[in-house]
């Protein structure tokens, strides 16, 4: 009966694990069909994975790796900063955008360089600049990733070249990708169309272009021939990426309906790589439901705080709170919880952080929400440490000046009824005194005995 039951509970282990992998084959083989042999559609929004193909395993991420390189350069470096090129950064393969050795070009120009043309030379000086070295830039990139929540990266190089042991996955570049532009500067510089880098010490102007055609549409001369890209509608940026192998990878972001989606495309090739990356963005538009909970400037209940002129303020939606309302749930599934951080206290700035609302589908959380400041709140008065507000104060003292004039006022009305009192009985006596005085001397003048 025991060996019965082992092996009862071994099959049915074995049969859901077929189940689940099967599960997870058809969710692959469901979505779009796509050339590269590895994929995934990510919302950044709500933090959900749409699709994917392969999404967990390993591959080169080429040049999207610039994404993160950029980002922690940004992050450490001074945007007009110049960087004087060290002759380790010219000895990259192509692509590059020739930079000499001793030629001093501002952080600014590197980046563009770096996103725009994917240039090698750049991603390398921008590394140097802000570590001294691509090993110690390669720690903190990986240290950077890990921040992330990437659990299957290594990088040994900031530009995506080959090197031993670098790799990623789609799901990991999806992640950087999202977090890369949630920083505003890299989305502006990724989303240029075209930059100039002006003269330099050691050359002439150059004029870069935007390796990423979704931009604006355009062609790319391959060895099979020319091949037309459109404009894609609602892309603010993306990054691509080709092994020396000719192994293409790509990543794109675009805003649909207020939802923030990513697609990862890797292990495609130079012909396949814009039809897989449309395909997936175009899966991406049909597969969400965009629901709106509340609007960007919405108000929700006041949050309480101390040493303030007031002892409440109002907190107000940072953005739309959008979320990916699966088809046929209802909206009445979805709820939210506001949370305002502890010990608030003044003074306060309009727009300041306040706290979060959360929202939740059923029973799951899906999405946060920052929470800011809809008014200025100036700090208060002596009282306000005590969450007592200005006008509180005022009437506080006010009550108290009152009270304190009519005990005042009882004291000296006491004082001056015993004085009165006083003065009546001292007249009383010297009355008294006087009628005794006044019968004595009319007794002598009578001569009477008594």
């Amino acid at each position: 009966m025991k060996h019965i039951f082992k092996h009862t509970i071994t099959f049915l282990l074995i049969f859901s694990m077929l189940l689940g992998s099967g599960a997870t084959a058809a969710y692959a083989a469901g979505g779009p069909a796509v050339h590269g042999d590895a994929a995934i559609i990510y919302c950044e929004t709500t933090d959900e994975i749409i699709w994917g193909k392969n999404a967990d395993e390993e591959r080169n991420p080429a040049s999207m790796t610039k994404l993160l390189t950029c980002l922690i350069a940004i992050e450490n470096l001074d945007l007009d900063q110049e960087v004087e090129v060290t002759q380790e950064c010219t000895e990259v393969i192509p692509t590059k955008i020739w930079l000499q050795a001793g030629e001093k070009v501002t952080v600014r120009d590197l980046l563009h360089a770096a996103l725009l043309e994917s240039a090698n030379d750049a991603a390398m000086a921008l590394a140097v600049a802000t570590s001294g070295s691509v090993k110690d830039f390669a720690k903190k990139m990986n240290s950077r990733a890990k921040k992330i929540g990437c659990t299957n990266t290594k990088f040994v190089n900031p530009s995506g070249l080959y090197g031993k042991g670098q790799h990623s996955t789609a799901h990991d570049m999806a992640l950087i990708a999202a977090e890369a532009f949630d920083n505003r500067t890299l989305k502006t510089i990724a989303a240029t169309a075209e930059y100039t880098i002006g003269k330099t010490n050691k050359s002439e102007a150059r004029v870069l272009e935007n390796g990423n055609l979704l931009l604006k549409g355009g062609e790319m001369d391959l060895p099979t021939g020319t091949i037309k890209v459109k404009k894609y509608d609602g892309v603010f940026g993306g990054k691509t990426g080709t092994t020396e192998e000719a192994v293409a990878t790509m990543v794109a972001g675009i805003n649909h309906e207020g939802l923030e989606l990513y697609a990862v495309i890797m292990g495609s090739t130079m012909k396949e790589r814009y039809p897989d990356m449309k395909k997936l963005l175009e899966y991406a538009k049909e597969n969400v439901c965009p629901y709106e909970v509340f609007k960007k400037g919405d108000l929700f209940e006041e949050a309480r705080l101390t040493h303030g002129a007031t002892n409440k303020v109002a907190g107000v939606a940072s953005v739309s709170g959008i979320i990916n309302l699966p088809e046929g749930a209802s909206p009445a599934l979805v709820t939210t919880n506001v949370v305002y951080d502890e010990d608030l206290k003044a003074p306060i700035k309009e727009g300041d952080r306040l706290g979060k609302v959360e929202i939740y589908l059923a029973d799951e959380k899906v999405r946060e929400v920052r929470l800011k400041a809809a008014n200025d709140v100036e700090e208060g008065w002596f009282l306000s440490p005590y969450g007592i507000t200005n006008i509180q104060t005022i009437l506080i003292c006010g009550g108290a000046a009152v009270i304190l004039l009519l005990f005042i006022t009882v004291l000296t009305l006491r004082s001056i009824n015993k004085k009165k009192a006083k003065r009546r009985r001292q007249q009383r006596i010297m009355e008294q005194a006087r009628r005794e005085l006044e019968r004595e001397q009319s007794m002598k003048q009578r001569g009477w005995p008594y």
